[in-house]
């Protein structure tokens, strides 16, 4: 049954393959030889990286794809005479088409004319019919195929080889083998009509630096040296082996932590590196030299010792117009015999000084603001996010730091910043805005996807950027959309339930939305804050109303919440205010069948999951980081944490207090949750090349429903599994929760929830074109309750739990539409891990899976089985259709 099915699949996969990994040397000619490999041969012990050693290889074999040359295949499959001859008959076509198209056009003026001079009109519309273009004709799919997705075959040539051996016997001497060399061989088969080029490095003794020494007679630059060896990065210690790539960047880094030390205008190339081989034997001596500092005089340039340098004065000019009250052009610029074309930056004329910090160092936190008419945002917004403060010592950094904040802030279209540096070494700096748009409205119709159920929805939006010039962000939604979504109940075979449900959109959601967001943390002013930390205060409040087929559900909810963010925003840190930072009630009026399907099945999961409640965190906290903005190499981390603890103060407050008819206390009237949780994911992104990536992503998560929350979470802060963003092989909310055997339930539902998560998915990346991209990928995990629940025997948290994994497997496609990810997944169960033991991975025998079947069903009064009838196929593939990345 399902083994042959899998076995199919697995037979096609083969032959796929195999297809395209044939025939490789199809054209090539026939005195000429395929490159397939270059060989390094490095004696263990050498002390050089082989994928840096790879990079300097002149030529190299035809791009892989899983091991497959799959762009060489694509080339050879569309024949080349074939392709100039469709080329040919496609030009001589479009000359034909042209031709009458001309023609065309010539009558169509000709009668333009004749009725111009019988109007007596001295000038006519002349008519231009575009033309097809025989210059750069629009490729056709073959060519598509085989030009720009297709690679040709990359033919061994031996003067490349040799320049190819050259080069990597410098790279040797770069590393410190200077007496080292390398040989190039190349094996030649002449049935294959194949090259496997092999350079065989013979590295010799090393050469090592045994003493490296600062030669300078600036004493500010020798104790700036002693400082860097001591904190810097990338710092040399004494014996190590030469290696010019270290030395570069020792040299770069010490520039960098130079003019982070106040020491403005130390560039790379003042420093020099006298190296000094003559000591005898492997020995290295090396003296570093530190240039002479030029700067511009007018009588030419100048040495000028390095010093540190202090900041004199700060400047914002604001450029714009927005708050002048009058004729700028007139008033200002034609009054002062001055001109100003479209393209010149509007001056400024007005001046403000700002001291009004009140806290400490108050005497660096100021400022000077030139604008015109009025400053289009208070002057202590802007001098928060200045970290060159005035009679400070300057810090490259720091110039960086303003630069980021002064952007984050959304309220300027461009920003520029200029140091000028002044005769007492002191620099002046000056800040150019050019402020963006206050107020836009926008439309936004979208696609949607929630856990793989396809959507459609659409906002009205108004956004004022600056509410009264303080940099705060408001933004008033009002959004509505339709989705499709599944029955909570099955009533007949699983696959025809869902198919229906998911073909029709039979879930409505629409409602407002309010979100201001403040610079700081409100109620306290920036001239109370510490610019260490980007503190924004967040308040937001929208009700949603979701209409289906079996209830409505009303949700409202409030935040109140101070958000912390580093200076590059690669860390953010969120915590909500104790009792009002978040706050959500939910009312659910279930239609009549509904409710008296839930009382039938008697559930008190899915009973506590759909019934009215209120949510009072008392704690809510976030955090977010990422090496996104300053990561160096090609690997991109995150980790994201969820915190959050409700209803433990309402509990103390209502302890006194009666519970309800349903055992439950009430706050205001309504049942409170009571409970707490926690959810972390990991991610990690491995960029190979341009074209190639693995991408891994982790989560764990787990909750624990208190006294006065019911037998599980929320509905909102519960877990699920399966679906387009987790377990591929399942469907949205389908699996577990633990070894609960669903299929032996007729009273199963197609939303299955809980407390706790473990999953991990890893993603093979490749580029086929640019519009498309392929994924090989496969996903583990499952969820389980925390109380144990009888409806779902199996699924309460075990000590076992990591046996009941699920894991899945598939391919994916991606098209990249600049605007959007559109991704097609195709995803197969590989281990079910609530099938019998000896049955559970797809591969193995089917018979323990059928006898529960036969044991809990019976057989019909035709004598065969009912399992077939009832019981749903659990290695079932499933395809998901969304848009995004999954992680």
């Amino acid at each position: 049954m399902v083994n042959i099915y899998s076995f199919r699949i697995v037979c096609v996969l083969i032959a796929i393959f195999a297809i395209a990994s044939c025939n490789l040397t199809k054209h090539v000619p026939e005195d000429k030889y395929l490159l397939v490999s270059n060989e390094l041969i490095i004696p263990d012990g050498t002390e050089i990286k082989e994928s840096k050693a790879r990079s300097v290889i002149r030529q190299k074999p035809n791009h892989r794809t899983l091991g497959l040359r799959l762009r060489l295949r694509a080339y050879n499959m569309v024949d080349s005479t074939a392709a100039a001859k469709a080329e040919k008959r496609r030009f001589k076509r479009y000359k034909k088409i042209n031709r009458r198209r001309l023609k065309r056009q010539e009558k169509i003026n000709e009668r333009r004319i004749q009725r111009a001079l019988e109007r007596g009109d001295s000038t006519y519309r002349k008519k231009e019919i575009d033309l097809k273009d025989t210059i750069n004709p629009k490729p056709t799919p073959r060519e598509k195929l085989k030009y720009d997705y297709g690679e040709p075959p990359k033919l061994f040539d031996s003067s490349a080889m040799e320049t190819s051996r050259e080069q990597l016997q410098l790279f040797l001497q770069k590393n410190g083998y200077f007496d080292g060399t390398v040989e190039a061989h190349v094996n030649l088969d002449k049935e294959e009509q194949t090259a496997v080029v092999e350079y065989v490095f013979h590295p010799k003794e090393p050469y090592i630096v045994d003493s490296m020494r600062l030669e300078t007679s600036n004493e500010v630059i020798r104790s700036k040296y002693e400082k860097y060896r001591e904190e810097g990065k990338n710092v040399l210690e004494t014996p190590f082996r030469f290696d010019t790539d270290a030395l570069g960047d020792m040299r770069r880094s010490m520039a960098e932590f130079m003019r982070n030390e106040a020491i403005y205008g130390f560039k790379d190339s003042y420093v020099s590196y006298l190296v000094d081989t003559l000591s005898g034997g492997h020995k290295i001596n090396i003296v570093i030299n530190i240039a002479e500092r030029k700067v511009e005089k007018e009588d030419g340039m100048k040495s000028k010792p390095f010093a540190p340098f202090k900041i004199n004065k700060v400047y914002f000019h604001l450029r714009d117009t927005m708050t002048y009250d009058g004729n700028f052009y007139e008033e200002e610029i034609l009054s002062r015999n001055m001109t100003l074309t479209p393209f010149d930056p509007i001056p400024t004329f007005d001046t403000m000084r700002y001291d009004d910090y009140e806290g400490r160092n108050s005497e660096i936190r100021t400022a000077t603001i030139l604008y015109n008419g009025k400053p289009m945002v208070r002057p202590e917004l802007l001098e928060f996010q200045n970290y060159l403060e005035e009679t400070n010592f300057y810090k490259e950094d720091f110039a960086k730091q303003s630069y980021s904040r002064l952007l984050q802030t959304d309220l300027f279209e461009s920003v520029q910043y200029e140091i000028v540096e002044n005769k007492d070494n002191t620099l002046d700096v000056h800040y150019y805005l050019k402020p963006q748009k206050k107020q836009r409205f926008s439309f936004e119709p979208k696609g949607t996807h929630s856990l793989g159920f396809l959507g459609i929805q659409a906002s009205v939006n108004y956004i004022n950027k600056n509410l009264f010039r303080t940099g705060s962000r408001l933004k008033i939604s009002f959004s509505g959309g339709v989705e499709s979504q599944p029955d909570v109940f099955r009533d007949d075979n699983e696959s025809n339930t869902l198919n229906q449900d998911i073909s029709s959109f039979n879930t409505l959601e629409f409602g407002p939305s309010v979100q201001l967001d403040i610079p700081g943390l409100f109620p306290i002013p920036l001239t109370k804050l510490s610019k260490r930390q980007n503190p924004r205060t967040t308040f937001s409040a929208a009700y949603n109303r979701q209409d289906r087929p079996e209830f409505q559900r009303r949700t409202f909810q409030l935040n109140y919440l101070w958000k912390f963010y580093d200076v590059y925003r690669t860390q953010v840190f969120t915590v909500g205010i104790p009792i009002i930072g978040g706050v959500q009630f939910v009312n659910i009026e279930k239609s009549t069948p509904f409710e008296q399907r839930l009382e039938a099945q008697n559930d008190l999961f899915l009973i506590n999951a759909y019934s009215n409640q209120s949510i009072w965190k008392d704690l809510k906290v976030s955090y977010q980081w990422s090496n996104q903005e300053r990561k160096k190499g090609n690997v991109v981390l995150s980790y994201a944490a969820n915190l959050d603890v409700a209803g433990l103060t309402i509990a103390l407050l209502t302890k006194d207090q009666p519970v309800n008819d349903e055992g439950f206390r009430e706050f205001l009237g309504i049942r409170y949750s009571e409970f707490v949780r926690l959810d972390n994911e990991f991610r990690l992104h491995h960029n190979y090349s341009e074209k190639q990536s693995m991408n891994y992503r982790i989560q764990v998560g787990g909750g624990v429903p208190l006294e006065n929350n019911g037998p599980n979470l929320p509905f909102d802060y519960s877990f699920s599994a399966g679906g387009s963003v987790d377990n591929r092989g399942y469907l949205a909310r389908s699996l577990g929760p633990g070894v609960y055997k669903y299929y032996l339930d007729t009273g199963r539902t197609v939303t299955e929830i809980g407390d706790m998560r473990l999953g991990g998915s890893v993603e093979y990346r490749f580029k086929i074109t640019d519009l498309f991209e392929g994924t090989i990928f496969s996903d583990v995990g499952n969820i389980w309750t925390y109380n144990k629940d009888k409806n779902r025997p199996g699924g309460q948290i075990s000590n076992d739990f990591y046996k009941q994994l699920s894991v899945s497997g598939g391919i994916g496609l991606r098209v990249d539409l600049s605007f959007l990810i559109l991704r097609i997944d195709a995803g197969i169960p590989l281990r079910n891990p609530a099938l019998p033991q000896g049955a559970r991975w797809i591969w193995q025998d089917d018979d323990p899976y059928i006898q529960e079947g036969i044991e809990q069903w019976g057989y019909n009064s035709a004598g065969e089985p009912r399992y077939k009838e009832l019981m749903p196929n659990v290695f079932q593939p499933r395809l998901h259709i969304a848009i995004g990345y999954p992680f």
